[in-house]
């Protein structure tokens, strides 16, 4: 909760300032309502943001080696585009976790999770204002900000972990299809670490896809989506040990609604649902909470 007001003063405290600045919609010339990540670009534009995420999942048999992961986490990000083609971004979490295992023993951490660095490329044609169609690539990094954290004097175990400890690169492909009253997002993005994190982890190759359409009702201020967020995963590894309840495929159905109760902030609100769990080994995914807000400057 505490994490959630902090976002909120966050905010709060750039409306005043921000009241000095011409309005996102008037300058990109387009009114969509756009969650962090999927605006369109303009020079100059600068957005802040946070997102507030809860999460849990069960792994292992039980009775045997099952344990239970709780995690929230808060992740602030800042973007900014020096051009018309370019955004640039990074976004930072403060995680807390809970372990619960089989045996009724339990570990917890909190801290600095592992910060995301990301570029979004935009092609587009010139001749066409406002753009309807969007698209570029993503070329991003995820790098190791976090510590690994201990209890009692002892380490904390990787599952309990506020951030994985490895460097993770990424490269993505992504197209927008912007026609008001609606909105269409596609996204492909690829990961592959380049090395080990924490306790000799080493993380599979990651494919994640994302569908995502919104239709704005009356007006620009509020908006339903819902989205099919996919993920396809190689098993990961813990000093070449491979685990076996690690990797596959995971699809969400995430319906959600973004609002816009003032000019240039944006609320959404997502509940994301497992609709089809293909892994491997023992994994029992839960849904997912999400409340994020955005605001340009």
């Amino acid at each position: 909760m505490r994490q959630i007001c902090a976002a909120c003063l966050l905010i709060a405290g750039v409306l005043y300032a921000g009241a000095v600045f011409a309005c996102a919609t008037c300058l990109c010339g387009d009114p969509t309502i756009t969650a962090m990540g999927t605006e369109k670009p303009f020079a100059g534009r600068l957005r802040i943001g946070a997102d507030y995420l809860t999460r849990g999942e069960a792994v292992g048999d039980p009775g045997v080696d099952e344990h239970i992961i709780d995690e929230s986490r808060m992740t602030y990000s800042v973007s900014y585009a020096p051009s018309a083609d370019w955004i640039l971004a990074a976004s930072l979490p403060f995680v807390d976790k809970e372990v619960r295992r089989f045996d009724l023993s339990r570990e917890s951490a909190s801290g600095i999770g592992d910060a995301d660095l990301y570029a979004r490329w935009y092609v587009r044609d010139a001749a066409q204002l406002p753009a309807r169609h969007l698209w570029g690539l993503q070329f991003g990094v995820r790098v190791p900000t976090s510590s690994e954290q201990e209890s009692g004097g002892e380490t904390v175990d990787f599952d309990g972990q506020p951030g994985a400890g490895a460097t993770i690169p990424n490269l993505g492909l992504w197209y927008g299809y912007f026609r008001s009253p609606s909105f269409i997002y596609l996204s492909t993005v690829y990961q592959h670490a380049v090395d080990d994190g924490y306790q000799g982890y080493e993380a599979g190759d990651v494919l994640l896809v994302t569908a995502h359409a919104q239709h704005a009702l009356g007006g620009h201020t509020l908006a339903l989506s819902f989205s099919l967020d996919g993920r396809s995963k190689e098993k990961d590894s813990y000093s070449d040990v491979v685990d076996d309840d690690s990797g596959g495929v995971l699809v969400m159905a995430t319906p959600g609604v973004a609002w816009m109760p003032i000019e240039d902030l944006v609320v959404n609100l997502t509940y994301q649902v497992p609709v089809i769990e293909n892994l491997h080994g023992r994994q029992d995914e839960d849904p997912v909470f999400r409340l994020g807000v955005s605001y340009d400057l």
